[in-house]
């Protein structure tokens, strides 16, 4: 795959990582991809920053991180479930890391948005 695709897709996979791949009930309503805040912030030749906004109740498909990237949570708290690993709450100033290849869950299961920034390492 090209390099440029290649950050596309991983870009697009970096909303996966904190759970925009799948639908969930929360609230009597779905939370749906579409539902999650995402703003690009930085993009150079070695690192993305993006800032999500996952709603209450979103839940991610299990998956593969595409590159090294670290999730800083700003407000809120998310959960990731990493396999082989167990089940980790990220909360308010609290710092996950996935190394490319880690296979991986997330979601918000609290009744607040949680803001997340994610930095992805290009090349790593």
């Amino acid at each position: 795959m090209p390099e440029n695709r290649t950050l596309r897709w991983a870009a697009a996979l970096a909303a996966a990582v904190l759970g925009a791949a799948a639908l969930v009930a929360a609230r009597g309503h779905d939370a749906r991809a579409q539902d999650v805040g995402e703003t690009l912030l930085l993009d150079n030749d070695r690192v993305m920053v993006y800032e999500f906004l996952f709603p209450p109740g979103f839940r991610g498909e299990e998956h593969a991180a595409a590159v090294n990237e670290f999730a800083y949570v700003l407000d809120g708290e998310f959960v990731v479930v990493t396999k082989g690993q167990g089940t980790r709450t990220v909360k308010r100033g609290e710092v996950e890391y996935a190394a490319k290849g880690t296979i991986h869950a997330s979601l918000n299961e609290t009744s607040r948005p949680a803001r997340v920034l994610v930095v992805m390492l290009k090349g790593h």
